[in-house]
């Protein structure tokens, strides 16, 4: 979980409890360290929400829309049906364990283990009445609406621009409703229920603030994905809705400089050049600049890279290394 970044604890807390309005005090919110989007919620009243989440919303309503959902799924009891379920799942897994052990002579936990892997997702149904319960919820607290299907419309777009597209989504998706289908019922009832979206795009100057402070570790772990192109749709999402341009551009200088295609690196040292020209670009963008022209053999080009990396950075743990290249 999240312990040193309170600023995200507070952010989810305040959003969790504006939709939960009187369930707030049922809840115990964690925020999990991990790329991927996701939320859950417990029958116990425990939700986790992945920091993968943050980075790809394009709005605090987007977040919110997710919270609401997996609210709803809390007021409709279905975290308790999903672990009546399990119980008894197991049960029969038991009996099944037992008659393969008197059969075979080995003893093996397969029963159980495909109990609770096919409980463990709520039913369609289910995840249909949260999404529409969700989305009133959330609209409820002041929230837009029309970011339950505007969320789902960014997943598709990463989908697409994925690189290597997934094949098999795995036991969820025979639960869940397809991504396309979520974005469109709740589109076509969202619209008749409350109307068209506003046209007028706000900053949303509360999920900036908390991408821009938290950028190097959410986009780090993103890029320890080795996703480039779904990376590449994030990056130029995050351009759009307004996060730091030079925090933006150095992480297209990481995603080049990892990807290391044809071209690459010239695209990299471009990324970090306009990091660093629009002010505000990390002390690693001087770096890794100054590594790929050192590839290049512009020497001076690069020393003077690393001089700078060392003023900006003056307690840098490389320090020894970069005065290396330094004094050849």
């Amino acid at each position: 979980c999240i312990r040193d970044s309170p600023d995200i604890v507070a952010y989810m807390n305040e959003i969790v409890c504006r939709v939960a309005a009187a369930y707030c005090n049922d809840f115990r919110i964690y925020v999990v360290r991990n790329s991927n989007f996701n939320a859950s919620m417990a029958a116990t009243g425990m939700m986790e929400i992945w920091t993968g989440l943050i980075l790809r919303a394009g709005s605090t309503d987007e977040i919110a829309a997710v919270v609401g959902h997996e609210i709803a799924h809390y007021t409709r009891l279905h975290s308790l049906e999903r672990f009546r379920g399990i119980k008894k799942k197991l049960a029969a897994g038991s009996f099944f364990d037992i008659a393969v052990t008197l059969a075979t002579g080995y003893s093996t936990p397969l029963g159980q283990l495909t109990a609770i892997m096919s409980a463990l997702a709520f039913s369609r149904e289910q995840e249909t009445e949260a999404d529409i319960l969700g989305a009133r919820i959330m609209a409820n607290a002041g929230y837009d609406p029309h970011a339950t299907y505007q969320v789902w419309d960014r997943i598709l777009a990463e989908e697409e621009a994925a690189a290597v597209k997934r094949e098999d989504h795995g036991m969820f998706a025979k639960t869940h409703p397809a991504s396309e289908d979520r974005a469109r019922y709740l589109k076509s009832w969202v619209e008749a229920r409350y109307g068209p979206p506003d046209q007028e795009q706000v900053a949303d100057e509360k999920l900036l603030g908390i991408l821009n402070t938290h950028y190097m570790m959410l986009m780090q772990d993103q890029l320890a994905t080795n996703r480039h192109g779904r990376t590449k749709e994030l990056l130029e999402r995050h351009y759009e809705i307004g996060v730091e341009p030079s925090l933006v551009r150095y992480f297209y200088g990481e995603m080049f400089r990892q990807r290391g295609e044809e071209g690459d690196a010239d695209l990299a040292i471009a990324a970090y050049r306009h990091s660093i020209e629009g002010g505000m670009a990390p002390p690693e963008a001087y770096k890794q600049l100054g590594y790929l022209l050192l590839k290049k053999d512009e020497t001076a080009a690069a020393q003077d890279s690393f001089r700078t990396y060392l003023e900006v950075n003056p307690e840098a743990s490389d320090r020894a290394m970069i005065e290396f290249y330094l004094e050849e």
